[in-house]
């Protein structure tokens, strides 16, 4: 019977081991889906040299099939408020933005000079948990090879879908924030990610 007893308290113990080692074990490394819609608030964001969305709010768009993100939303177009519509076509290295207002639409095309944020996290380490919109969510990190550029990502502990990412470069102080309050991982359909042909054929070159 003394024996028997303390085979299970043996066990039980063990079992209570492995349960707090796994307790304390660094949860999955996250992964970036290839197909996506997303509501984002940014902050601290100029990527054309006609455009200024510092902050503000935009619709999310990307399939890898594609080879193309797609943004919509509100911009400070040389100063006016206007509709934009931006592809960010990967295999053409081009970036179209169109813009609309009422019954006129405008469209350029340039080198694809800048990126929408892709995380990488092959070279992501672990920094915990944190509180983000009274949600808790993992926190991880990662610094670029060359030291200049630093990213913290936050995804959501229930579903891990990405909840926050922070780019920035600590020499030119300057910083990125992209607060995602809708994300729906799924196919996109390829059509919204080609541009009308009456606009298409109307597009300047910058």
């Amino acid at each position: 019977g003394d024996i028997t007893t303390q085979k299970m308290k043996a066990i039980l113990l063990l079992i209570a081991v492995f349960i707090a080692l796994v307790a304390c074990a660094d949860p999955p490394i996250p992964k970036w889906t290839d197909e996506f819609s997303a509501s984002v608030e940014v902050r601290n964001w100029g990527h054309h040299d006609r455009i200024r969305n510092r902050n503000g709010y935009f619709r999310w768009f990307y399939s890898e099939k594609a080879s193309t993100d797609r943004l919509d939303g509100l911009v400070d177009y040389e100063g006016e408020l206007v509709v934009s519509t931006q592809f960010f076509n990967h295999a053409t290295r081009k970036h179209y933005a169109v813009f609309y207002q009422r019954d006129l639409a405008v469209c350029f095309v340039s080198p694809l000079n800048n990126t929408l944020p892709h995380p990488d996290f092959s070279g992501v380490r672990y920094a915990g948990k944190a509180i983000l919109d009274y949600e808790t969510v993992f926190h991880w990190y990662a610094v670029s090879r060359d030291r200049r550029r630093v990213i913290n990502y936050f995804d959501t502990e229930d579903g891990r879908l990405p909840a926050r990412m922070d780019w920035s470069e600590p020499e030119r102080r300057e910083s990125v924030v992209f607060t995602f309050r809708e994300f729906d991982a799924g196919t996109q359909g390829e059509h919204i990610f080609k541009i009308p042909e009456e606009i298409l054929k109307t597009c300047n070159t910058v």
